[in-house]
């Protein structure tokens, strides 16, 4: 068995949702990063099958204090450790492509429906986040195909990459492009640079100053990494709303003049407070991308 357990029950579609919302947000509450759900619908059966991944075994006040919250204190469901197996990836397959204004992603168990009339980019996180499939990417995914036309970014940040599928899209627009891809998560930096070399990306050492996309694992901003890269004339940012408010000043510091960002990973319930902190420092809305119950935003620097 491995370290990851999973909480499996049944739950109407509404519902799920909404215990996706919630574990999102109670997770950003105590400053942790939330589980994976999935959710499915069963053939023939009212209800959906709701599946949630935690990396280790669950604390009970966090499940108490979710399920609480939904008033789900005597949901029928089971908690138990899982296989020893790349979970992620098995779940992956299950996965349809998505299409996303001139970009489609598709899994390799999906290669053989690239689009002759798209920007087609294969996509397999393994155990990194990412594949395009949820919201929040999707929308940032829709957002970089609506800039494509008036935009010439020199430079571009990539926070918290994943699996590299936006700074891959971003390449895939502007090839001449010098990109930085981060995350905290050294497992992601190793997939992002796998998806790279799978979807025929250039690749670059931090500092060349050279076209090109180089990976970076960092917390932060404040990493040495980033010294000889800043300012982004175009900085993505699919994280959480907790990080995006205490990264905004990082963040804004970071950006060039003139220079677009994109932030989602955020409820909509959340826009006012991810936007706010951004706002304050002179960035300007230029609009938004709502997803179901998630959203992008889009600023400038003046």
């Amino acid at each position: 068995m491995s370290d990851i357990w999973c909480l499996n029950g049944e739950l109407p579609e509404a519902r799920a949702r909404e215990l996706e919302a919630t574990l999102e947000m109670v997770a950003d509450e105590r400053g942790e990063f939330p589980p994976t759900l999935s959710y499915f619908e069963q053939p023939g059966e009212a209800e959906w099958r709701v599946e949630i991944f935690f990396a280790t075994q669950p604390d009970s006040e966090f499940l108490t204090a979710v399920l609480s919250r939904m008033g789900l204190g005597d949901w029928p469901h089971e908690l138990a450790p899982v296989e020893d197996k790349d979970w992620v990836s098995e779940s992956q397959k299950l996965l349809a492509p998505v299409e996303a204004g001139r970009f489609f992603v598709y899994g390799s168990h999906d290669a053989d429906k690239a689009k002759a009339d798209a920007i087609n980019l294969q996509i397999d996180a393994g155990q990194a986040f990412g594949t395009g499939k949820h919201e929040t990417t999707a929308a940032c995914l829709e957002v970089l195909d609506q800039l494509a036309d008036d935009l010439s970014p020199k430079t571009m940040l990539d926070l918290g990459t994943g699996s590299g599928v936006l700074a891959l899209a971003a390449q895939k627009v502007w090839p001449k492009m010098r990109i930085t891809a981060s995350d905290i998560d050294p497992i992601a930096i190793e997939v992002t640079a796998e998806n790279i070399t799978v979807n025929d990306g250039v690749a670059r050492q931090v500092g060349s100053g050279l076209p090109g996309m180089a990976v970076v694992v960092a917390p932060g901003l404040d990493d040495p990494a980033f010294k000889d890269e800043k300012p982004f004339d175009l900085i993505t940012a699919n994280i959480l709303a907790g990080p995006l408010v205490d990264l905004a000043p990082d963040i804004v510091d970071a950006l060039a003049k003139s220079g677009t960002l994109v932030l989602s990973g955020l409820l909509v319930t959340q826009e006012k407070e991810v936007l706010e902190p951004y706002l304050a420092r002179g960035l300007v809305s230029l609009g938004r991308v709502e997803k179901g119950e998630w959203l992008a935003l889009v600023l400038r620097k003046p």
